[in-house]
């Protein structure tokens, strides 16, 4: 597969290194790239201990952007869980939903311990999250471990038999997702001093969950749907350095604005729609000005040639 990529693009040279050094599955999660493409990814991750996901094994999808690791990617999930839905792009601060609190220093594995700190929070009524009851997640975690991907096949077999509670693991998920919410937290400070808002001490905003994370940040504050991103079996990069056909894949299907003049287009035009009435009125208002004057320049000569004597009469037919 490396064959087919641009060794020098920084996305690929990132997610080949990212492949390698999570080459080998562990007890709580894994992830590989697909072997046609590399911004594809699936990962699977078994659910918290002490939750009602404990004893769950979920799988999903990853899409890398192609200006990885500068830009976060898309989280799907593929197996029904009762905390996200599937199929969709979940809203959390380490997807693609929030580039504005992304960093380039997290990683795959980053995303993957978030996604396990996540599970047990509120969803908050974020995109792609659900408010399943107790015992509805624990049926679905029951039910997860016979799920079959199309491309990975039995998702049981993708990570090593759990031997112990791996708490030192579940302790490292919990602090990274405390990481990320303080990351949402200070940029939705930012936001709130530039805009001079804030938020009343107390209110529903600055509840705080078990895992002791707000549930305002631990979402990221979405609420716009997004749609789903179906499978692709080509590199979906939009890069044409990423790949070795030129980017021929990546050709846009949005209309061309139409050009009224060099350097303008239908985009950048504003009409005003006061605009008509107001030059009415500016005309009209000039024209009675123009009038009011030539008549006091009329006035003022009348005046000049009755002193030096001549009759009204004779003024009059020069005037005319």
């Amino acid at each position: 597969m490396e064959s087919s990529y641009n060794s020098r693009c920084p996305a690929v040279k990132r997610l080949f290194r990212e492949a390698k050094e999570l080459n080998e599955a562990t007890e709580e999660y894994n992830a590989q790239p697909l072997e046609d493409n590399l911004f594809e990814w699936h990962f699977t991750v078994r659910g918290p201990v002490d939750s009602e996901f404990d004893g769950g094994i979920y799988h999903g999808r990853i899409i890398m952007p192609a200006d990885y690791p500068m830009k976060p990617p898309n989280i799907i999930f593929l197996t029904p869980n009762g905390r996200f839905e599937t199929n969709k792009k979940i809203c959390l601060s380490i997807s693609g939903h929030h580039p504005e609190t992304w960093q380039p220093s997290w990683s795959i594995r980053t995303a993957l311990l978030a996604i396990i700190g996540f599970m047990p929070t509120p969803a908050n009524g974020t995109i792609g999250s659900l408010d399943y009851t107790a015992s509805e997640r624990a049926t679905l975690a029951k039910k997860s471990q016979d799920y079959e991907c199309p491309q990975c096949g039995s998702i049981s077999s993708l990570l090593k038999e759990r031997t112990s509670d791996n708490k030192e693991l579940q302790d490292e998920a919990r602090k990274v997702m405390g990481q990320v919410a303080v990351s949402v937290k200070t940029e939705n400070s930012k936001e709130g001093s530039e805009e001079g808002a804030g938020v009343e001490e107390g209110s529903e905003n600055s509840k705080s969950t078990s895992n002791g994370v707000d549930e305002a940040t631990a979402g990221g504050h979405c609420g716009v749907e997004e749609e789903v991103i179906p499978s692709t079996s080509h590199a979906d990069t939009g890069d044409p350095q990423c790949t070795d056909n030129g980017g021929r894949d990546q050709q846009s299907t949005s209309p061309a604005p139409e050009i009224l003049m060099e350097g303008a287009t239908t985009n950048n035009i504003r009409i005003d729609p006061d605009s008509t009435t107001i030059s009415s009125q500016g005309y009209l208002y000039n024209t009675v000005l123009s009038a009011a004057i030539f008549l006091l320049i009329g006035l003022v000569i009348r005046r000049i040639f009755l002193l030096e004597g001549d009759t009204s009469e004779e003024l009059d037919e020069i005037l005319l």
